[in-house]
């Protein structure tokens, strides 16, 4: 087995990014796109105006669905560390047609996202600079700063980016367990009430709108794979960078969650959350327990939060949309690396995306933050939960066609197979519950945008057909090679199916069998 790419450097000959990303720093990245601080201060609100008191326990439950998918998840990542993680997985498990499919509604889901962040972040940033300093900024001027300033950090060197990001990243954590903390010292153990975990709290609201909102808070977690290219010993770095952001995160979301429930109480939960004001609540409880320059910090944290969960989103998205370029699945230019080794061409091809839909829609009378941000983030929400069903399927398909040697009875094929239903169940609440998501009502064209997922599925697996059929040296290389080494080297060389590749990494199977993949 070639080790090369397990200390940071490239295999003598074999194109490929420098590997400088540890755990924690994959941790941060993983972090910073799931905002913990804006959930607190925006989603968890909603789930607890809407939901009721059985919050935290939705978010225990969502912290298990999302952990049965990691443990099937991180196999893969152990066996394959080649660049685009979701089309990989499930081009090997369910067939590269099924990739393409995948790939395509990452390409539409993601970018949809990516807008409604960057609406987001400069709607908070106004309404933060106007309460704590008094100063009016047109949100153009912000969405072209947030905009500027994730395009400037993103076509930096990754682990450039980790750093920055890890100091907000830090102060989040920090000022979200001050908070519990604060809490727990006004109201001692009463501030976790175990009715919470009772049925009677599920006479309180609707148990399914708190499961919504809590499984929103997960999405984009899978992105930590798509670091594998440029991770040291990605086999194991990769892994417990998923598992250790998946603790991280679930513990703070329970305790604060949990906590804040005491704050409003548990039978009048909706009501008082909804008197206040749905981040009224949050923002009041925030001022009586850690004071005004609690607030202060609170606000403004929340604005860098913010940011920096743009930055994360970019940085993650840019990297599929090349990996993407390279099996010729997008326009070959996206493919293109700067000497930071940053993926500089998707990186303004997708910022420029969003700032031309932002200001597009803002100029025909669309509300940049009510309207574009609340749609995007639903297809953006329902694009991530189905590929993570797809990639949860995807580890058993593919376990099962290897010797019973290599698979492990929970990892690869119990645990998965649980997780796979459970996202399935969880895209049809989210579907049922499309509305909470974007806060629209179901009927003309809001009714219609779920059907954009499978449309743009069937549109993927009909390319990935069609190149079967007509570019098969293209479907050929599709998802081959477990490394980004061993991809980089197919791709530049002229593929063909006859032709042997002696593959060094550790779950690649000869390249006959690659090509046994439908």
């Amino acid at each position: 087995m070639n080790t090369d790419h397990l200390t940071g450097a490239s295999p003598a000959g074999a194109p490929g990014p420098r590997r400088t990303l540890t755990t924690s720093k994959i941790i941060v990245l993983i972090i910073a796109a799931l905002t913990p601080l804006s959930v607190v201060g925006s989603t968890m609100p909603l789930g607890l105006a809407f939901g009721g008191p059985t919050t935290p326990l939705m978010f225990i439950v969502a912290g298990c669905i999302i952990g049965l998918f990691c443990v099937g998840y991180s196999q893969m990542v152990q066996r394959i560390t080649r660049p685009g993680a979701f089309y990989n997985y499930i081009a090997r498990g369910l067939g590269r047609p099924a990739g393409v499919g995948a790939a395509m509604i990452a390409v539409v889901g993601y970018p949809a996202g990516l807008t409604a962040s960057f609406t987001a972040s400069a709607f908070v940033a106004q309404e933060t600079l106007h309460s704590l300093f008094g100063i009016t900024v047109g949100w153009p001027w912000l969405v072209a700063v947030q905009i500027g300033i994730a395009t400037l950090l993103c076509y930096r060197r990754i682990d450039f980016n980790a750093r920055v990001v890890m100091v907000v990243v830090a102060c989040e954590v920090a000022l979200i367990v001050a908070l519990v903390v604060a809490i727990v010292a006004a109201k001692g153990l009463q501030a976790f009430p175990l009715s919470v975990f009772t049925p009677h709290a599920f006479t309180i609201g609707q148990w399914t709108v708190a499961f919504i909102f809590a499984i929103l808070c997960y999405q984009g977690y899978e992105a930590g794979a798509l670091y594998a290219p440029e991770a040291i010993n990605p086999e194991k770095t990769v892994p417990r960078a998923l598992y250790g952001a998946l603790i991280l995160l679930t513990a703070l979301l329970v305790l604060i969650s949990w906590t804040l429930t005491s704050v409003s109480g548990v039978d009048q939960q909706p009501a008082v959350v909804q008197d206040a004001g749905i981040a009224g609540f949050v923002f009041g409880t925030v001022q009586q327990h850690l004071g005004e320059v609690g607030l202060w910090c609170f606000s403004l944290l929340i604005m860098l939060a913010q940011t920096a969960c743009n930055i994360a989103i970019v940085n993650f998205m840019s990297r599929y949309i090349n990996s993407l370029a390279k099996e010729q699945l997008l326009p070959r230019f996206l493919a293109r690396e700067n000497r930071s080794d940053s993926p500089g061409t998707a990186v303004l091809a997708l910022n420029g995306f969003a700032l031309i839909v932002i200001f597009g829609l803002a100029i025909v009378g669309i509300d940049p933050y009510a309207q574009l941000s609340a749609v995007g983030f639903g297809i953006g929400a329902l694009a991530a939960t189905v590929l993570q069903a797809l990639a949860c399927a995807s580890v058993v398909a593919y376990f099962l066609r290897l010797p019973s040697s290599q698979r492990h009875w929970w990892k690869t094929l119990v645990a998965p197979t649980l997780g796979t239903a459970l996202l399935v169940i969880a895209v049809v609440i989210e579907l049922r519950g499309f509305t909470w998501i974007t806060g629209a009502p179901m009927h003309g064209l809001v009714a219609l945008l779920p059907w954009a997922v499978p449309i743009v599925f069937t549109i993927g697996v009909t390319f990935g057909l069609w190149l079967k059929r007509n570019k098969p040296d293209v479907y050929a290389t599709l998802a081959a090679g477990d490394t980004a080494e061993e991809a980089a080297l197919l791709q530049t060389r002229s593929p063909r199916p006859h032709r042997p590749v002696n593959p060094s990494g550790p779950g690649t199977p000869p390249r006959t069998e690659l090509e046994k993949l439908p």
